[in-house]
C-alpha cells in the first residue's frame, strides 16, 4: 500500500507555513532550511496522539512552529522574541489551537541559535 502524498500531515504543515508567512519580517519554510538565519520560521512535527473514533483510531498531529531569533546580545534576542511571540501566536490561532510557547536553542552546542517554539494543533485534520 502506497501512502497518499497529499494528506492531513501535508495539509497541516502547509497551513502552519502559510500562517508563519503572514508574520511581518518572518521568512517561512515548510521544513528547516539548510542554513537557517534570523527570522526564518518552519513547522516541525512534535507528536501524534491516537484517539478513539467510532470506526478507527484518529491521529491528531501536533507541531512546533519554530522562529529563529538573532543570537548575540541577549537583550536584543529577548526584545525580538517578545515582539514576535504574540504575532506568531495570533497567526497560528487562525489555523489551529495554540497550546504552549517557550524559548529554545536549536543547532549544535557550540553554535546554538535562539528560537521561539510555539506548539500548535492544526484544525484541518480528520
Amino acid at each position: 500500500m502506497t501512502a497518499d502524498p497529499i494528506g492531513p500531515a501535508t495539509t497541516a504543515r502547509e497551513s502552519i507555513r502559510a500562517a508563519l508567512a503572514r508574520v511581518p519580517g518572518v521568512t517561512a519554510y515548510a521544513a528547516a532550511p539548510d542554513n537557517p538565519v534570523d527570522f526564518d520560521a518552519f513547522p516541525r512535527w512534535a507528536l501524534t496522539n491516537y484517539t478513539g473514533g467510532k470506526l478507527r483510531n484518529l491521529a491528531v498531529h501536533e507541531y512546533d512552529a519554530l522562529v529563529i531569533l538573532p543570537a548575540g546580545y541577549e537583550p536584543d534576542t529577548v526584545a525580538q522574541g517578545d515582539t514576535l511571540l504574540d504575532a506568531v501566536a495570533r497567526e497560528l490561532r487562525t489555523i489551529g489551537e495554540v497550546r504552549t510557547a517557550d524559548p529554545v536553542s536549536l543547532g549544535q552546542p557550540t553554535a546554538p541559535m535562539p528560537a521561539l517554539r510555539v506548539r500548535v494543533v492544526p484544525r484541518n485534520q480528520p
